[in-house]
């Protein structure tokens, strides 16, 4: 149960904590983050706990798997937004070189 608990908890901490980060990005990217991340974080927790809660035994099953689900996209979306990140850095950094 504990477990659980904090698979729950643990990617919307995780989420939160990053937006002083978060503010390093570049502004359409930042909106994005937050947007997007949000939406996989919360949306993401919340069908979890439905199903743990509302769906049998075999609910506790699917919530944990899909909530592993959530994370691994959440990490991929973050790893994504980092590298579009630094490609608009590097594209803005040559067109002022020029």
């Amino acid at each position: 149960m504990v477990i659980g608990f904090l698979m729950l908890i643990v990617p919307i901490t995780i989420y939160i904590v990053s937006f002083p980060f978060a503010r390093k990005l570049r502004p359409k990217v930042c909106l994005l983050y937050r947007i997007v991340g949000g939406l996989v974080v919360f949306c993401g927790s919340s069908v979890s706990l439905y199903f743990a809660a509302y769906a049998g035994d075999q609910g506790g099953i699917g919530a944990y798997l899909f909530q592993i689900t959530v994370i691994v996209v959440y990490i991929v979306f973050s790893v994504i937004i980092l590298i579009a990140n630094y490609f608009f850095l590097k594209r803005d950094q040559s067109k002022h070189s020029n």
